[in-house]
């Protein structure tokens, strides 16, 4: 049995069908479908991880090694990571809540206490001056 490329009572135009590679690419209907799904991805990508470029494009340059301070730095802070929980006793849930209540507590200063205290010293500043 022979493999000819084409399938007989197949749309021709359908790229879905099991085609061949050649049928599917060379298709003008298939090329502009799969462009309009690779523009959808890119806008969706690009919207949702828009705010995390800088993010992003420095955790690229240290896993290419184009600062190699860093990536030893982040290798050793992952391993450390790693054997702190493959060593301790403490449970997951534990380590997770206590993650929590610190992060809630540092986004509690950011947003309002850090504030207040800035707004604090400049008004005190105002008085001084007066």
């Amino acid at each position: 049995m022979t493999h000819t490329g084409t399938m007989q009572g197949a749309d021709v135009g359908d790229c879905s069908a099991n085609q061949s590679a050649d049928i599917c690419l060379r298709s003008r209907s298939c090329s502009s479908e799969r462009d309009g799904q690779v523009r959808a991805v890119k806008a969706a990508l690009q919207s949702r991880l828009g705010p995390y470029e800088p993010v992003l494009t420095y955790l690229q340059s240290v896993l290419v090694w184009e600062k190699p301070f860093h990536c030893v730095l982040l290798y050793i802070v992952i391993n450390v990571v790693f054997w702190f929980f493959a060593l301790t006793s403490l449970r997951l849930i534990f380590l997770s809540a206590s993650g929590m209540v610190v992060l809630v507590c540092l986004d509690t200063w950011r947003n309002k206490i850090w504030p207040e205290i800035r707004g604090a010293k400049f008004c005190l500043n105002v008085y001084l001056y007066i």
